[in-house]
């Protein structure tokens, strides 16, 4: 169940000379929309290489504006979880592979390790 959006306050920036919008944890919006976005990701509400609602769909959702949208998601694109395609949406990224290098390093353990199944195939002979 959804719920709506509690209105944000305003709050001024350093200096005085703008305004930045945050909840009412002092939290900036686009942080609460991104922190939002990255745990639906996180909890597979949406799946690797599947598209993201429209940023006004989003804004909408939040209450915010499209800007606040974008920030948020330059945000999750800044840490590898999404990806923008110009003129077709926004994408969830699959996840990384962590794959440290040590000194008796296993392609198989490694693989294994983050739950995919390791294989390979010849390309060329």
């Amino acid at each position: 169940m959804t719920t709506a959006p509690v209105p944000p306050s305003t709050t001024r920036t350093r200096g005085g000379t703008g305004a930045r919008r945050t909840d009412e944890d002092g939290l900036a919006l686009w942080r609460r929309v991104a922190d939002h976005l990255a745990g639906a990701i996180a909890r597979g509400i949406y799946p690797a290489g599947t598209q993201l609602p429209t940023e006004a769909a989003i804004a909408a959702q939040f209450g915010v504006n499209r800007h606040t949208v974008r920030r948020a998601l330059a945000a999750l694109r800044a840490r590898g979880l999404v990806r923008a395609t110009r003129g077709s949406g926004t994408f969830v990224e699959s996840t990384r592979l962590a794959y440290p290098i040590r000194p008796r390093t296993r392609f198989s353990e490694n693989v294994g390790a983050s739950g995919r199944q390791p294989g390979g195939r010849l390309i060329a002979t």
